[in-house]
Parts: C-alpha cells; sequence; structure tokens
C-alpha cells in the first residue's frame, strides 16, 4: 500500500481530523516522515479553496513520498540522513524546495532515484543536494540530452551544450585554431546520470557504484510513480 493510501486510511477513521493551518511546516515535517503532518495537509487540501500551485505542490509531494517511504524504517532513516549533529538545520526545507522547483513528474522521479540512494549510502548528503540542484536547475530536455551523450566527449556546441554548461554539467573541452568549440561532461554530471537520469537502466548501471560506503550495491526497485489527484 502506498504511503498516502496508509495515512488516507487514519483521517477515514477519525484518527487524524485538525487541517493544516502552515502549509511550509508541514511540508517540511511531511518530507521528514511525519504522519500527521501529511494528514493535516491532505484535510486541508481537501477542504479548503487552495489555489493551483498549491494543488500541483502537493501532488508533487504526494509523489515523492510514495516513492521513498517503502517502510517504517525509511521515514527514520532520511530525517537521520537529513540532520546535522542532530539538528535539522535547513536540509528538509531545501529538499522542499528542490521537490517545489521541478516541474515534470520526471524530474519527481529522479528525485526519487537520488533520496534512495541517499537512503541506501550510495551517495553522502552534500552530493545528494549538489544532484538535487542540477535536476532541478537543467531543463528536462537537456537532462534527456545528457543522458544520450554521457559516454561521449568533445561536442559541438548546441543549444543543449550550453543549457549544461550553464548549471556545470559541461565545460570546455577544445578550442581550436578556428574557434571551434567543444565540450565535453564534468564529473558531476555522470553522477546525475548514474544515480538519478538513467538509475533505473540495470543494462548501464547493474550495480550502482557508491561514493562514499558501500560498493556494488544491489538496484533499488521504486514503484510506478503517479501524479496526486486533486
Amino acid at each position: 500500500m502506498k504511503y498516502t493510501e496508509q495515512i488516507k486510511g487514519l483521517i477515514s477513521r477519525g484518527e487524524i481530523k485538525e487541517a493544516s493551518t502552515n502549509m511550509l511546516e508541514d511540508s517540511i515535517n511531511a518530507v521528514l516522515g511525519n504522519r500527521v503532518s501529511v494528514a493535516k495537509i491532505m484535510i486541508a487540501i481537501e477542504k479548503s479553496p487552495f489555489f493551483l500551485r498549491e494543488q500541483l505542490f502537493w501532488s508533487k509531494v504526494e509523489a515523492f513520498l510514495n516513492g521513498v517511504y517503502l517502510s517504517e524504517e525509511d521515514c527514520a532513516k532520511l530525517g537521520a540522513k537529513l540532520t546535522e549533529n542532530g539538528e535539522i538545520k535547513d536540509n528538509p526545507l531545501r529538499l522542499v524546495e528542490s521537490i517545489d522547483r521541478a516541474e515534470t513528474q520526471q524530474k519527481i522521479r529522479y528525485l526519487i532515484n537520488v533520496t534512495r540512494c541517499l537512503l541506501a549510502d550510495f551517495i553522502d548528503r552534500p552530493t545528494y543536494f549538489r544532484l538535487c540542484h542540477a535536476i532541478t536547475h537543467t531543463l528536462e530536455e537537456d537532462l534527456l540530452f545528457l543522458k544520450e551523450h554521457i559516454k561521449e566527449k568533445d561536442l559541438p556546441y548546441s543549444t543543449y551544450t550550453q543549457g549544461l554548461l550553464t548549471v556545470g554539467l559541461m565545460y570546455q573541452s577544445i578550442l581550436d585554431g578556428n574557434g571551434e568549440q567543444k565540450y565535453s561532461f564534468t564529473p558531476v554530471a555522470r553522477l546525475v546520470d548514474q544515480f538519478a537520469v538513467s538509475y533505473d537502466d540495470v543494462e548501464r548501471y547493474p550495480n550502482p557504484q557508491s561514493t562514499s560506503v558501500q560498493d556494488n550495491a544491489p538496484q533499488i526497485k521504486i514503484p510506478s510513480l503517479e501524479w496526486g489527484n486533486f
């Protein structure tokens, strides 16, 4: 059963009745796995005349939660990963902002992929937020170009290379005497492909290589992603 479906059960049984009065605070607590906050947002969305932006935002958060929280253990684990010396600080807010900025369903999938990789210790927290930033600040079309050409180097200039250059996923690798520029992918771009964009491609990455703890870790199966219903 999906994470949010379980919480809908709590609401239907009357265990949680209060609607959210602070969407930001409850959203931060929701990504940390707080079921009460998730339920309060659900009740507020259902009962209040929220603007389209709030509805779109919650649909993304709901999809993210259903993709990340596959077990009870995941909630506590992500909370621990996002704290610094026992203090929450701004990390949950950074994650909420990344979810809000993701303008496509596929980008939510990428955020789910990197979050599951964080939980599995394939990447550390700084790398996690670096990849989240790259995902949300890059056009979907440019990410697909990255996926298709990541194994190539010295590519000619195009609107795709310009976009990837702007966000730091490509660099100018050749400038010949005729002024013809060539571009290659940065190491971060390869991490974006491995842990986010092509993570579900088991033929390309059958055993994700850890940047921190575990090597040759098994592929994590993530359920299909659906936007929430308004």
